[in-house]
């Protein structure tokens, strides 16, 4: 091979070596974050809802916050405040997902109250309530929700399902009545309501029953 044909093949290899170097270059610069797919879980670690404000009588606000680091089926709630002689934020791990939000005064002492409602994630869709009470404007304290206990009556037949709303001056918890055998979609034993009222207690703030009805028993 002769020293002209040695210096043609080195030009076209150049010449080949830097179209695809060129083509390298145009391909990455296309490539932008939204194609680039990392984990599920990661993803939905950074995703989070946005916080809202709730303004009470009293001008102050309470703001409520939510995020899913491990998946929707549970949830970090932070709660904070805003105006208030003491402004601590509070943050609440592995907790069901919010369902509702009420702001409420439940005792009447001119102070509201707010009633976070959780629901889990599932066939049974079992409620509870994360609740704070103002201290007179200063600062929130946390509100004791009774956990459901062996033999308690008002829950002789009971799988979840709850709905709460606020009927002033109470908080209303229903849920489906379900007999021996029903099934999940199917509860023949009625509706009962549950009404809490709200009181002070040696430690914290308490929801006690006041009164169970039988709703459209069969």
């Amino acid at each position: 091979m002769d020293m002209k044909t040695k210096r043609i093949i080195r030009l076209l290899s150049s010449i080949i070596t830097l179209s695809l170097l060129c083509s390298c270059i145009e391909a990455s610069k296309k490539v932008g974050p939204h194609d680039i797919q990392g984990s599920p879980a990661k993803a939905k670690g950074i995703k989070s809802n946005a916080s809202k404000e709730f303004k009470t009588k009293t001008g102050k606000t309470i703001m409520i916050s939510e995020t899913h680091p491990f998946g929707q089926s549970l949830s970090t709630i932070k709660i904070s405040t805003k105006d208030f002689e003491y402004n601590y934020p509070e943050i609440y791990k592995d907790r069901d997902p919010i369902s509702d939000i009420f702001l409420s005064d439940l005792d009447g002492n001119g102070f509201d109250e707010i009633y976070i409602i959780t629901t889990s994630v599932g066939s049974g869709s079992y409620g509870t309530v994360l609740g704070f009470a103002s201290n007179k404007d200063k600062s929130l304290s946390m509100i004791n929700f009774p956990e459901i206990q062996e033999g308690d009556n008002n829950f002789v037949g009971y799988v979840g399902h709850d709905i709460f709303r606020i009927e002033d001056p109470t908080l209303v918890r229903t849920f489906p009545i379900y007999k021996q055998g029903d099934t999940n979609q199917n509860p023949t034993g009625g509706t009962r309501k549950l009404v809490y009222g709200l009181y002070p207690g040696e430690a914290m703030w308490q929801l006690k029953v006041e009164r169970s009805e039988p709703l459209n028993n069969p």
